[in-house]
């Protein structure tokens, strides 16, 4: 049973029995009510010449890492959804401490009570992450990709970092996380030409909803979330057209231009649904509206666009070579390609789509670039 009092969490195998639903746990971790309580506690430590985390039990480090206030902004705090997956990433990494508890309790000398993490040497955590390694899910059986791998590393390494530095424990455990360096070869294939975009608009004539969304992710490069989550307040107009002020990763804004004839589109469907199109600050309506005119889901609308792109049954969509859906990103990736292709540099990509580096925008474009550098364009159709 999960019980809320003075202590945040004064039982941490009770909240995370193996019957509890993760769902719950997140639930509870991701509730901001007790945090002004853990700082209360914090400055009572310090005020009394203690440690400053003196009593906090090992979930309230991982409740107080991912809410903890990084930046005096509040509009430049870890976005919930942010903190939604941290506690994910953990909850996994401290399910399998309880589980491993009773080796634990042999394995080390002077077994600390109270603290799984407190007990923690080097040699546990390469354990971890030999098991993560080798770890297999769902109906398939599969193993981590290493694009998820190194999610979860770098939150780990963050977090171990954090207790490290407040002397909750004290080895540097953060050191021992390894790299998952990602690189093009770990990408899945992720491209989406010209023609099929066309062949996806074309086949979807006369649907304005969904010949708009297609339309404004692969002419802006926008990230789904990005999308829905803008206001129509966010737009603007100067003498080269319309531009949208997005917030991405990291809260960092960058603004997306507008094509005019994709601008007209999205007019149209906004009236449909009863929306002005004048353009004011003011505005917090939602950019791309829902039935309900309201923002939709990024999960949703992101579900909606495979959906759409699977049930089109197009030859590109069936392509034998193609193991996974084709998702928003891939509109992401199809930007930066057209864009090259049509005399961007490469650090102009890497700014319209809010990279924080130009490597990264390497990878999107590392196929493409390849092809175009390949020694072989040099040479005559007509040889031999």
């Amino acid at each position: 049973m999960l019980v809320k009092s003075n202590l945040l969490i004064s039982n941490s195998t009770d909240l995370l029995d193996v019957n509890q639903n993760d769902f719950r746990v997140i639930e509870y971790l991701i509730d901001e009510t007790y945090f002004p309580e853990l700082l209360q506690r914090k400055f009572e430590n310090e005020k009394n010449h203690r440690m400053i985390y003196d009593a906090f039990t090992d979930l309230e480090m991982i409740y107080y890492f991912v809410h903890q206030i990084k930046d005096i902004q509040k509009s430049k705090q870890r976005k919930e959804s942010t903190k939604i997956e941290y506690i994910r990433e953990l909850l996994q990494f401290y399910r399998y401490l309880l589980k491993s508890e009773e080796f634990l309790r042999k394995d080390v000398d002077s077994y600390i009570e109270e603290s799984l993490l407190k007990n923690l040497k080097q040699r546990h955590i390469e354990s971890y992450q030999q098991w993560l390694s080798n770890y297999q899910y769902g109906s398939k059986m599969q193993q981590y990709r290493v694009t998820t791998l190194s999610r979860k590393l770098v939150i780990l390494k963050s977090f171990f970092k954090f207790l490290f530095d407040s002397n909750y424990v004290q080895v540097p455990l953060f050191t021992r996380i390894l790299n998952a360096k990602i690189t093009k070869d770990d990408l899945p294939n992720r491209d989406l030409e010209e023609s099929e975009v066309k062949s996806l608009l074309n086949f979807y004539r006369g649907n304005i909803l969904i010949t708009t969304l297609i339309k404004l992710l692969a002419t802006t490069g926008m990230r789904i979330r990005e999308l829905a989550e803008a206001n129509w307040g966010n737009v603007s107009k100067d003498t080269n057209g319309y531009w949208l002020e997005i917030v991405g990763k990291g809260n960092k804004k960058r603004e997306v231009k507008l094509l005019n004839h994709v601008f007209i589109d999205l007019c149209k469907l906004r009236s449909r649904r009863g929306f002005t199109n004048s353009i004011s600050k003011t505005d917090i309506n939602p950019f791309f509206p829902n039935k309900l005119n309201k923002h939709y889901s990024f999960k949703y609308l992101s579900k909606y666009v495979i959906e759409i792109i699977k049930a089109s049954e197009l030859q590109f969509v069936l392509d034998h070579n193609r193991t996974n859906n084709i998702s928003p990103h891939f509109f992401r990736h199809h930007y930066a390609c057209r864009s090259i292709e049509k005399g961007a540099s490469i650090y102009q990509v890497s700014r319209s789509l809010g990279h924080e580096s130009i490597q990264t925008t390497e990878i999107y474009l590392a196929k493409m670039m390849n092809r175009s550098q390949h020694a072989s364009n040099v040479w005559d159709d007509e040889e031999y």
